[in-house]
């Protein structure tokens, strides 16, 4: 074979192995492939259904109660809520029992919507942090992901969700 030929065939090779991982990139980092590994429950028991959160901006929190970062991190998330209402979801989701749940929400007297996670966080749901947070465009498609970040009401952040909200 010509250097001509290998140099075409090695191109195109590169391309198609490039397609493979841009697909799997995008399909690992969706709303839907995340909620899919767990079951989430409110705490009265309902179970969250992933359809409610079609074509919604959407912030997902893995927490821990335990977590001072995850405590720091709901004055600013919360002023997000606030500020986007309705447009935005949020979801504070950990895998520790619901009562400990109830009390964190009760002592930090959030108007967030917590999360118990039929998943484990770190070993089934990839979480390496607490806490481990994303913010998911109207698609589904993840925007931000901050571990350990604790600072969300940011103007990088608010142009973030309106851009999101604007497609």
């Amino acid at each position: 074979m010509s250097v001509k030929k290998n140099i075409i065939i090695s191109l195109l090779l590169a391309l198609v192995i490039t397609g493979f991982i841009v697909k799997k990139m995008k399909k690992e980092d969706s709303l839907e492939t995340l909620l899919k590994k767990t079951e989430l429950t409110n705490l009265t028991g309902g179970v969250l259904k992933t359809k409610d959160l079609k074509k919604k901006v959407v912030i997902i929190s893995f927490f821990q109660t335990w977590c001072g970062d995850c405590v720091k991190e709901q004055p600013d998330l919360l002023k997000l809520k606030e500020k986007f209402g309705d447009q935005l979801e949020v979801l504070m989701i950990s895998d520790e029992p619901s009562d400990l749940i109830q009390k964190f929400k009760e002592k930090f007297n959030s108007g967030l919507n917590f999360y118990h996670s039929s998943a484990k966080l770190k070993p089934d749901m990839g979480v390496s942090a607490y806490p481990t947070t994303y913010l998911f465009d109207k698609k589904g498609m993840e925007k931000i992901k901050k571990v350990e970040g604790i600072n969300w009401y940011t103007p990088e952040v608010i142009a973030m969700i309106e851009q999101s909200l604007a497609q």
